[in-house]
């Protein structure tokens, strides 16, 4: 069993049949819908939202078949998969061996690690260059927007640099410390400087002798234990916060949404919002979906009743499931499936608001 193995069968195990194999698979390769949004927040996937982004669905597949064939998991219904008890103590056997870092957290920071990273990897390289007197290199990142971003920020005074090269040393130093020097070998790596250019994932894989998957994933980690680090003391980090400065308001809530947000809180109701943006009733319903997730505040009871809040929480524990049809089916026809959501939803949020308080 490898690293990925042990990734999908946490989700198998996870869902334990409650959402398909498919459904699996857009929340592993980061497509950002409601439903996925909502599955990883249910089933406590969040963490692992996109970290196969690139998979295949084709490549997916066979991984399924080889784990059926393995005798790790049962597939029924041609899309719907439960972990069988060999599948069960391989995983908790793999997972103690090769744990998933509890700073994994690719929901609230994954595609903003990649331009923190990005931002970092190109403004040390020309810094290091700069400084050397080399004015004259290949940059390690091409995309338009890190370029512009390095050289709207990169100081222009000699003084200033040398100022910012100690600074950042010593940042970097502090976040990656407490990592331990494996970790932290698996970041330092990648940089690129004067006289070395930064080693792919691959490459730094082999060095530590790791699976390549667990490569990545303990390097999304590190990048995201910094982050989080950064964010909750901006002023520890005077140099690393000015490169997530303009990027904080982009935390886990969609543009769209958003926009919703803004006009609920103006009161305006389901209808009139749908009206307004020019979307369907459904869309803003999946919006509402997601602000509960993300939004602790956020209010409900004008959606649904608290007492038929209760009833779908007590059906959803007596049945033992969060499918939506199983719930309806045991409530009855006066509740619908937007409340259904909208209530595991909130419900899931608070679960998880109170584990991070305690």
């Amino acid at each position: 069993m490898n690293y990925i193995d042990s990734i999908i069968l946490l989700g198998i195990e996870r869902l334990d049949g409650e959402r398909t194999i498919s459904g699996l698979y857009h929340l592993l390769n980061g497509k950002k819908s409601s439903q996925t949004v909502q599955d990883g927040r249910l089933f406590q996937l969040s963490h692992l939202f996109g970290i196969l982004k690139g998979y295949s669905f084709r490549d997916f597949k066979m991984k399924m078949t080889d784990l059926h064939n393995d005798g790790l998991i049962e597939v029924y219904d041609g899309n719907y998969a439960h972990m069988t008890n060999l599948g069960k103590m391989q995983l908790r056997s793999q997972l103690e061996q090769h744990p998933i870092p509890e700073s994994l957290d690719c929901w609230r920071y994954g595609d903003l690690s990649n331009v923190f990273w990005r931002r970092i990897t190109l403004f040390i390289q020309t810094l290091s260059h700069i400084l050397k007197g080399n004015h004259h290199f290949y940059p390690i990142q091409n995309h338009p927007d890190t370029l512009q971003w390095v050289k709207r920020t990169f100081p222009r005074d000699e003084g200033t640099r040398s100022k910012i090269a100690f600074l950042l040393f010593q940042e970097l130093k502090s976040l990656l410390q407490p990592l331990g020097d494996r970790k932290a070998e698996n970041v330092v790596l990648r940089l690129s400087r004067t006289g070395r250019i930064g080693q792919t994932t691959n490459q730094v894989a082999e060095r530590l002798h790791l699976d390549p998957m667990e490569c990545h994933v303990h390097f999304q980690a590190s990048l995201h234990h910094m982050m989080k680090k950064i964010v909750e003391d901006r002023t520890a980090f005077p140099v690393l916060s000015t490169f997530i400065a303009d990027m904080e308001q982009r935390f886990s809530l969609t543009e769209s949404t958003r926009k919703t947000y803004r006009l609920i809180k103006n009161g305006l109701s389901l209808e009139e919002i749908a009206s307004i943006r020019n979307l369907k009733p459904s869309t803003i319903e999946d919006h509402i979906v997601e602000l509960a997730i993300h939004i602790p505040e956020m209010d409900i009871d004008r959606y649904i009743p608290e007492k038929d809040q209760k009833r779908i929480v007590e059906a959803s524990g007596f049945l033992g499931t969060k499918k939506l049809k199983a719930i309806k089916q045991e409530l009855g026809e006066d509740l619908n499936y937007f409340q259904i959501r909208l209530t595991l939803a909130k419900e899931s949020s608070a679960k998880v608001g109170n584990r991070e308080e305690g």
